[in-house]
């Protein structure tokens, strides 16, 4: 716990400078870790079905919207995992749709008896569209602008690796530590003739859980950094009881509170299988975000175990 809330304080401290950036931000409901890191593709023995959904900035025109649906497969014999997200994203004018392939493979009893080291790499395929109709601009002869609707399709690849001290749940106190960079590797983008040049994206999770017979604490943070400036760095920390319900609170270096809850339906539809039903609502609380509005978030996941 004291080395998380130490190296916590060092990001905060570096977190002073904020820029665009060009894919999703992540989210504090950590189920949804697998679109930003390909290692976290079914870690344990669930396959997943899963969806996710939000809107930013309530009520201001061109708000982010980001959303998701995607399946998980663990190949257990083989000590490795697949997975296809269909993702979409639209800000303003811009918006992104595309489909995420997964793998991932895991190396057992690493550093510990229970522990697992997982090394990922994804595939990512979008269409990029852009649409100036109706956008308010002070450069009347802006050739972007001028050119309306336009788009280009590119591909891009991925990779990251995520660690946990004791891949079973519910079994005794956990560590885990993972880290992914998108966009490694991609092809122009070329809007109008104007090339809009992809960045590398690095997201870095860090956290534990301690548990208390069948219940937990989880406290977590992560940064999403677009080399070289840090973006955002988001504080957590989830209860949850096992087969229950969860609850959490968090809060981000862009002066955003959030607070989640959420149902665990167990044996639904089957006895190895649950579902898991989750909102998030956010505000912010510095001057100019205060006035964008809140922003809500929703995620849905059926787990089955396969073990």
């Amino acid at each position: 716990m004291r080395q998380i809330i130490i190296f916590g304080s060092l990001i905060f401290l570096f977190a002073t400078k904020l820029n665009a950036q060009q894919l999703a931000n992540s989210s504090h409901i950590a189920e949804t870790r697998a679109i930003w890191n390909p290692a976290f593709t079914a870690v344990g023995n669930d396959m997943i079905f899963d969806g996710f959904f939000r809107m930013q900035w309530l009520g201001f025109k061109g708000a982010p919207i980001t959303g998701f649906a995607s399946f998980q497969y663990p190949l257990l014999k083989y000590n490795m995992s697949g997975g296809a997200i269909l993702h979409f994203d639209q800000t303003g004018p811009v918006s992104k749709v595309g489909v995420q392939l997964n793998y991932s493979y895991k190396l057992k009893e690493v550093l510990s008896r229970y522990g697992q080291l997982s090394l990922g790499v994804s595939a990512d395929f979008q269409q990029y569209s852009f649409n100036g109709a109706g956008e308010i601009f002070n450069d009347e002869n802006d050739g972007l602008i001028l050119g309306g609707r336009s788009g280009a399709f590119f591909p891009s690849v991925g990779g990251g690796f995520f660690y946990t001290s004791n891949v079973r749940e519910y079994k005794g106190n956990t560590f885990f530590v993972g880290a992914a960079m998108s966009q490694i590797y991609t092809t122009e983008v070329l809007v109008n003739d104007f090339d809009q040049v992809r960045q590398s994206h690095i997201h870095f999770n860090v956290g534990g859980r301690f548990y208390n017979y069948d219940s937990y604490f989880e406290p977590m943070i992560t940064a999403n950094i677009v080399n070289p400036d840090i973006i955002d760095v988001l504080y957590g920390l989830k209860f949850e009881k096992q087969n229950a319900f969860w609850a959490g609170a968090g809060f981000s270096s862009a002066s955003m509170v959030a607070v989640q809850g959420g149902v665990i339906l167990d044996d639904f539809g089957d006895r190895y299988s649950k579902l898991k039903i989750g909102i998030l609502a956010s505000y912010g609380v510095g001057g100019t975000l205060s006035r964008a509005g809140a922003g809500t978030e929703l995620y849905i996941g059926y787990y089955f175990d396969k073990k």
